[in-house]
């Protein structure tokens, strides 16, 4: 880390092996050991940045001090407690807020969390390659994805990627517990995310798993009476056909490509919904009910 953080400049993998001691001179072993530490150094929320070399070596690595060290905030007394509720109110798992609101310069009470937000491996890795506009190759449904990630947004107790995905060619949200195996970044500076995008708004929850549901995706049809209607049309949005009726229930007709959110989703919306077709489906909302019950 303090190889890589104290360089006004970024480091080719041979000037990382020559600069730490312990790391093997062989170029693949050199390769895999520091692919382990940076995975490392990611999933404690160290940024390490790729940069392009000039030469042989296409990248560089080295840990930005702007992005690492934190200026002083200034806080007032008010400020400062403000904050160190929040930290303690809204909690990443494993992480301590004694030692952030230290950093911050701000004191967390003792109490319980309100809320605590899943820390997954893949969460780091993804957080990266959005920061460096690297593209991120991961498992996803049984393929592999390459991804230009547009942000991470958290929503219904879950965590949610929301990108370009290269192989099915448009926006699409995977959701990040459901990625399998590692994730691995591509070359820096390979995209640019669309300039007004509103990540947030594009997710439009994840019952889609995308805009269309992707490949391999289950056409829904269910009703939605009048009490969730417009609620249920606007999460799962425009790719949706809808058929409103008189009395303003709502008939919807769409694609999904994660069936196990959309039933978590449905679930909550109690007997305001109704699904109507695929069978497979229906069967899975009647077990999830009978469980429940």
């Amino acid at each position: 880390m303090l190889a890589l953080l104290e360089t006004s400049r970024p480091l080719s993998l041979r000037e990382i092996g020559g600069a730490v001691a312990g790391y093997p001179p062989e170029a693949g072993a050199l390769r895999q050991a520091f692919e382990r530490d940076k995975r490392t150094l990611r999933d404690n929320g160290i940024p390490v940045a790729v940069e392009r070399l000039e030469g042989e070596e296409q990248a560089g690595y080295r840990i930005r001090p702007e992005d690492y060290y934190l200026a002083d905030l200034d806080l007032t007394p008010e400020e400062a407690e403000a904050l160190g509720f929040a930290l303690v109110a809204v909690r990443l798992e494993g992480a301590s807020p004694g030692d952030v609101a230290q950093k911050l310069g701000a004191a967390a009470p003792d109490a319980p969390p309100l809320a605590l937000l899943p820390s997954l491996p893949a969460l780091g890795h993804l957080q990266q390659a959005i920061r460096d506009r690297s593209r991120a190759r991961f498992g996803y449904h049984g393929r592999e994805r390459l991804v230009a990630g547009y942000g991470l947004v958290f929503r219904e107790g879950c965590w949610y990627l929301v990108g370009d995905d290269e192989g099915a060619g448009g926006l699409r949200t995977f959701r990040v517990d459901r990625i399998a195996g590692e994730v691995t970044a591509g070359e820096p500076d390979a995209y640019r995310v669309p300039e007004g995008l509103d990540v947030a708004a594009e997710l439009r929850f994840s019952p889609l798993g995308g805009s269309d549901g992707g490949e391999g995706a289950t056409e829904v049809v269910l009703d939605a009476d009048v009490r969730v209607a417009r609620q249920v049309r606007q999460t799962i949005g425009s790719a949706a056909r809808a058929a409103t009726a008189e009395d303003g229930s709502v008939e919807l007709t769409f694609r999904t490509g994660d069936e196990e959110a959309l039933v978590a989703y449905l679930l909550g919306l109690g007997d305001a919904v109704v699904v109507r077709s695929p069978s497979a489906l229906v069967d899975k909302m009647v077990h999830a009910l009978e469980g429940a019950r």
